[in-house]
């Protein structure tokens, strides 16, 4: 029959249409690849009753609609031959078609978990041939597509397999010779079945579970109701009111028509005696006589209050002018959002998304505090300048009253990173000194140190260290070689929020956790440079130097998040090391503003990575399940890459030290740069 669309119906389709040609796919938006195959589906192919050419011709559009360029999902058109159990068509031979697709998993466990809907249009009314089926189940079957499009390219842990069934009106026929063609052990490691019907016309949304859902005591089976109470917590999650069957009891009968939170009359029918299932669906069980959720709106323009099998009805004319624009879209986008979770939450992909970034908060964990150990070594390199401006006009002594010194040091550094965008650490230590002959001074002193940190995502949000050091410095006024050693040890209180983002295809959101926890960690770190000058006169020297950074950090295992979160990980403990040296040209001007000395410096150097420090490989624990995962990661990290420096100083006091340094990192594909201002004041 011709249908008499809105204005707004036929802007929206135009302008899509216009947009991308044969596919008016509108892009990252739950709902809307579903339903665009939903009104495709009761337009384009009205009367696609079971043997139909139309029929078959439906199949071939669910198989396309099921079938995304550069997937990795088998896909395939399963024809199947039955008696019509009755009907208009009883006893007759009929062939109809399932379209699978297989999503494979990662782990070999032969653990599926089905998702079906159906898309053949039912025999029921007069003019037949003309019914959309918009409902019933252009609606379940357009939300389907969906999740196959959402869930491409997801990693998960278990298989899925998505069912268009052909020929469920007539007896279920399709999920019948479905499950009918399964292996014993495809069964029995069944993960469960999750069926969509009739979406639309209903008042109420409902998840309800099958007939398994009781023993024969009438005790709930944990087991068989899960599918349904996940998908519940889901919704609620998610802000959407979904119901199960009430379980009206109708007057004069002594039971429900089905127990309290069971469906039934649909697909998932044919699963139930074997595995856990959901039925999700729109109705009214609230709704007499029967209370039976046949009656399925009590909205005043739908006559008797169902839609189904009519083909006056269930069309896209009747169903927008009685429940308006929005809908439609709203059904596909409220159900697609659930059922996409679910089959994340069921398949373990949001704790395979949970492992990856676990590890690359350990990876971030880890490149931090290497930099954090490098910084420690700050003060001793600028006390070795302190010391050099003041060799200018005091040359060292080794007058017992001179032998030793006390000397603090405090510094704000601004920080920025590819994972640490516009951190702060405040550092300060105390440091007694040596001399142990004029060119030589040894010392040691206590650090502490915090940052804090603005990124948000998979990152540390504070850092409290303390520690210890000890320092040689080798060189003075009247020798071109000099030599500088920092050793030290510190503890790190880290906090980290770790974000577990999972996105589907097309940059559908799935997941956006924010799992907190806090760590420990322990590191070792020395720096060592070596270097030569060239003195042109007293205010100008340069020359080469050789650095090597060594770091050893030990991260203690700690627990990820809270523990009802289902991406929350018990993470174990990890130990690496980090090697690099530099080789580099430094250039030195030294001048006086006011009587007081000032000296600029400059380096450049080629930084060579030994080993990064980086982990490939990590174990957790999930306190979804109890069960410990390892992840690897294939790294491809910048081994070489240059650096550069300037940074001016000058003597303030008489013994007060000031200094300002910047640095960033070049030809790396992660940035590194930073500021830092400090002072050093002698006792």
């Amino acid at each position: 029959m011709a249908i008499k669309l809105s204005q707004l119906t036929l802007s929206v389709v135009a302008v899509l249409t216009a947009l991308t040609g044969t596919q008016i796919w509108a892009g990252a938006e739950y709902g809307a690849y579903g339903t665009e195959t939903a009104l495709t589906l009761a337009r384009n192919y009205s009367g696609r009753y079971t043997g139909s050419d139309t029929e078959s011709q439906a199949a071939d559009y669910m198989q396309q609609r099921m079938t995304i360029d550069g997937s990795n999902n088998q896909v395939d058109l399963r024809t199947f031959d039955f008696t019509a159990p009755y009907g208009l068509f009883k006893d007759q031979q009929l062939t109809s078609n399932n379209v699978v697709v297989t999503q494979s998993g990662t782990a070999d466990t032969d653990r599926t978990l089905f998702v079906g809907a159906h898309y053949d249009s039912a025999v029921a009314y007069p003019n037949y041939q003309n019914l959309q089926a918009l409902d019933d189940n252009a609606s379940g079957a357009g939300v389907l597509s969906e999740l196959v499009r959402n869930l491409n390219g997801i990693e998960a842990e278990q298989d899925v397999q998505f069912v268009a069934f052909g020929a469920e009106e007539g007896g279920l026929n399709g999920s019948k010779a479905f499950v009918e063609a399964l292996s014993a052990a495809k069964k029995s490691n069944a993960l469960g079945m999750v069926n969509l019907d009739s979406l639309i016309t209903g008042d109420i949304m409902y998840a309800n579970a099958g007939r398994n859902a009781y023993d024969d005591n009438g005790q709930e089976v944990a087991a068989n109701v899960s599918l349904r109470e996940n998908a519940l917590r889901i919704a609620k999650e998610l802000g959407i009111d979904f119901q199960v069957n009430p379980a009206i009891i109708p007057p004069g009968e002594t039971e429900p028509y089905e127990p309290y939170g069971v469906g039934c009359c649909s697909d998932q029918e044919s699963f139930d005696s074997v595995m856990p299932v959901v039925a999700f669906e729109a109705t009214n069980w609230s709704l007499g006589p029967y209370y039976d959720g046949y009656t399925q709106t009590d909205n005043p323009k739908i006559p008797d209050g169902y839609t189904w099998h009519n083909p006056a009805l269930d069309n896209e004319e009747v169903l927008v002018d009685a429940f308006g624009e929005a809908r439609i879209a709203q059904r596909m986008r409220d159900y697609s959002r659930i059922i996409t979770r679910l089959i994340v939450e069921k398949t373990n992909a949001d704790i395979v998304q949970s492992m990856k970034s676990a590890i690359n908060l350990q990876n971030t964990m880890s490149e931090h505090l290497k930099n954090n150990a490098t910084d420690s070594h700050s003060p001793v390199f600028e006390r070795a300048n302190f010391l050099a401006l003041n060799a200018i006009d005091q040359p060292a002594s080794l007058d017992s009253d001179s032998r030793t010194h006390v000397w603090v040091d405090g510094s704000q550094s601004y920080i920025d990173t590819e994972d640490m965008e516009e951190s702060r650490r405040a550092q300060i230590g105390l440091y007694g000194e040596y001399t142990l002959q004029p060119n030589w001074r040894m010392g040691a002193g206590l650090l502490a140190a915090n940052q804090n940190n603005k990124s948000m995502e998979n990152s540390i949000k504070k850092d409290t260290s303390y520690g210890v050091q000890a320092y040689s410095l080798l060189g003075g006024k009247n020798t071109p070689w000099w030599n500088t050693t920092s050793l030290s040890l510190s503890q790190h209180d880290l906090d980290t929020n770790r974000t577990v983002r999972l996105d589907g295809n097309d940059g559908i959101n799935i997941i956006n956790n924010n799992e907190r926890g806090s760590v420990d960690a322990d590191v070792f770190s020395a720096h060592n440079e070596l270097g030569y000058n060239f003195i042109i006169n007293k205010n100008v020297a340069h020359g080469a130097y050789l650095g090597l950074n060594y770091s050893q950090i030990d991260i203690d295992g700690y627990t990820s998040g809270n523990a009802n979160s289902r991406t929350a990980l018990d993470i174990d403990d990890i130990s690496n090391d980090a090697w690099d040296s530099e080789l580099g040209y430094q250039l030195q001007y030294r001048f006086n503003v006011a009587d007081t000395p000032v000296k600029l410096q400059s380096k450049l150097a080629y930084v060579h990575v030994i080993e990064d420090g980086l982990i490939a490989n990590l174990s957790a624990t999930a306190l979804a399940d109890g069960k410990k995962r390892e992840v690897r990661i294939t790294q491809d990290n910048d081994d070489n890459y240059g650096r550069f420096d300037l940074g001016v100083s000058s003597k303030v006091h008489k013994n007060v030290y000031a200094y300002l340094n910047g640095d960033t990192t070049f030809a790396r594909d992660n940035r590194d740069s930073s500021v830092q201002l400090g002072l050093q004041y002698e006792f």
